[in-house]
């Protein structure tokens, strides 16, 4: 009895041990801050306070830029620029990646809600983060996988392009509608292009000039000397602080200027933002409403809004992604965890009017470069962002538009990946194609419209070729018997959508080759089945038995043999490829099929072919060397 007792402790102690230590693991995989932090060093907080300062230069100009693709006010970019940042020093799983607003995120933003229509905005940062969070909780990180690399290099291409028409006008001092879509905003150029103011003109494209040129500056060594890294060290640093450099440039010219001929950014609202929950019925127009009568429905709302959260949802996800597998040397990358991040940023920030965001690929290579060992960079990035919101918001008043928009256009002009296109035309022309299909799309008929086809091209393209696998044929003839025989070997993908078409054309192959009775078919690229595919090869069997061929399975693993005795078909030839020159004179004596002109009778002919492979066979030969009796090709083309 004691000896029992003592067994039920042990065994008490043991599970609960193990749930502690499962329970560990679960804390340290879903908030990784447990796993880094009692690791955390002084020098280590050193590199990320400068890290994180250096990318708290870059974003706030980013995120005000940002916020104008999105036809939002500048303090928006600021507001939905440090709720992220936070958030990822407890939920990040790569100490890289800053999260907050992307020229990709504003422009989907823009197109779901359109001008100046901050509470739609911020819903759909709401439920982009809901859906983040419901594929982090049914574990979908493969989904973002069904996305090639091509449809996203087409997409990034035609929403840079789509950008930088938005900034047109912006950037020369242009009057008028701006217009919608990337026809849209074209047409709109040139429809208004008498509007066109000088001064704005020549101050966008001297910024845009002065930005291209910093960001070379990065590039620059300076000659072997004493100053050598301090030299290259400040070259850097005001290379990644280009775009504050020039936007702090441009607003003081236009302080000192009484009466600037270019036009300002105007007031920003500093502070901190409200506090309050997303509105989940949208105002009539956008300009908003208290009054409940002047707001839509729920349902309404949802019609107004349509697929754009959700095409948030997977870009922002894919972004993040792409940017933890490029930045994480080699590590294995949880999606999951990554969509729960993103997802409880979303939601949480569109408490703080936060609009859509998602990892920034430049933001996270200014992050590497500038040394960061932890996520907890983002903390004083986060607080930077903050500092500039209360201290500095009514500075941000002097922004010249032009400035800015000459920021965002040489910030997105190098999502352009066009050396690209022609490296995917040489390894895969149908990647060459999915891409421009996404990238013509996305432009004409809007980027959620792009993406969506883009993806259904690529899924359609692959479905097709899982419902009509190549097969690859060829004739042999046995050198020693002159025994003919056709050899299939298929590309993988046997099941039931693809079995009728390989059935078919098994069958027209024994139309096409009436005068040999022996085809083969080597299942090496056929590891799994089900019962169409075993039923279809039974079917297969029985025609060929009543044509008087043989069918011979070759590499036929003993999961399929069984699951055909199973089914029926129990007395079926199947050998290894290394036995099939041996099955096939087998065959070909016993069928009486041999060439009677090799002066070979008949019995001896049937007895050497018959004994016992492989020893016994191979020294049985009596005729020629292995060489001479080796199989020759006569035909090789595939079937389709």
């Amino acid at each position: 009895m004691e000896e029992r007792e003592r067994r039920l402790n042990n065994r008490r102690q043991n599970s609960s041990r193990s749930c502690q230590e499962m329970s560990k693991k679960l804390i340290q995989k879903r908030l990784p801050i447990f796993s880094w932090l009692p690791l955390y060093k002084l020098t280590d907080l050193t590199a990320d306070i400068i890290a994180g300062i250096t990318v708290g230069l870059t974003v706030v100009p980013q995120s005000m830029a940002y916020a104008a693709i999105a036809g939002l006010s500048p303090e928006y970019g600021l507001y939905s620029s440090y709720i992220g940042c936070f958030l990822y020093v407890i939920l990040g799983s790569c100490k890289q990646v800053t999260i907050g607003p992307t020229a990709v995120m504003g422009l989907l933003t823009f197109e779901t809600c359109g001008n100046d229509f901050p509470s739609c905005a911020i819903l759909t940062g709401f439920y982009s983060g809901i859906f983040e969070l419901l594929m982090a909780v049914l574990q979908l990180g493969w989904v973002v996988s069904f996305i090639s690399e091509s449809v996203v290099t087409g997409f990034t291409a035609a929403a840079a392009c789509t950008i930088i028409a938005s900034q047109g006008k912006n950037l020369l001092g242009i009057s008028g509608p701006k217009g919608s879509g990337f026809v849209g905003y074209w047409y709109a150029i040139f429809r208004d292009i008498s509007t066109m103011r000088l001064g704005d003109c020549c101050m966008g494209i001297t910024s845009f000039i002065l930005v291209l040129l910093l960001r070379k500056l990065k590039d620059y060594k300076h000659p072997k000397s004493p100053r050598k890294k301090l030299i290259d060290t400040a070259c850097w640093l005001i290379s990644v602080s280009r775009n504050v450099i020039i936007i702090v440039i441009t607003s003081f010219i236009a302080f000192l200027w009484a009466n600037p001929p270019f036009k300002l950014t105007g007031t920003v609202k500093g502070g901190f933002p409200t506090v309050d929950f997303p509105s989940f019925g949208l105002p009539i127009n956008s300009t908003g409403s208290d009054d409940d009568s002047q707001r839509l429905t729920y349902w309404e709302t949802w019609s107004v809004i349509g697929a754009g959260p959700l095409i948030v949802a997977l870009i922002s996800v894919l972004q993040n992604v792409a940017i933890s597998k490029a930045f994480g040397s080699g590590q294995t990358i949880d999606a999951t965890q990554e969509m729960f991040a993103l997802g409880t940023a979303s939601i949480l920030g569109s408490f703080f009017s936060s609009i859509p965001i998602s990892g920034s690929f430049s933001r996270s290579a200014v992050n590497e470069a500038s040394g960061v060992r932890s996520p907890m960079g983002g903390l004083f990035t986060g607080v930077l962002v903050l500092f500039s919101l209360v201290f500095l918001a009514d500075s941000f008043y002097y922004i010249p538009k032009s400035s800015l928009a000459a920021v965002i256009i040489a910030a997105v002009m190098f999502m352009i990946e066009y050396e690209a296109l022609p490296v995917m035309w040489r390894v895969n022309k149908l990647d060459a194609v999915f891409c421009l299909v996404t990238y013509i799309c996305a432009l004409m008929l809007g980027m959620e419209y792009g993406i969506m086809i883009g993806v259904a091209t690529s899924l359609a393209v692959l479905l097709i070729k899982l419902l009509k696998p190549q097969l690859n044929t060829q004739v042999y003839t046995d050198e020693y018997l002159k025994v003919k025989y056709v050899f299939v070997r298929p590309d993988p993908g046997i099941n039931f959508p693809s079995v009728d078409h390989i059935r078919t054309s098994i069958t027209k192959l024994l139309r096409k080759y009436q005068e040999i009775n022996i085809i083969a078919v080597n299942f090496e690229k056929w590891p799994t089945f089900d019962y169409t595919a075993i039923t279809a090869l039974i079917s297969l069997a029985k025609l060929f038995k009543k044509e008087g061929k043989v069918l011979i399975f070759v590499n036929l693993s003993a999961e399929w043999e069984e699951a055909l005795a199973a089914a029926g078909l129990s007395d079926i030839l199947c050998c290894a490829e290394i036995e099939l020159i041996d099955y096939v004179r087998k065959t070909g004596a016993i069928e009486g099929l041999a060439n009677k002109s090799n002066n070979v009778d008949y019995e001896e002919e049937l007895t050497i072919v018959t004994k016992k492979y492989p020893a016994d066979f191979q020294s049985s030969f009596e005729y020629g060397t292995t060489n001479e009796m080796a199989p020759s090709i006569e035909i090789g083309k595939p079937l389709l």
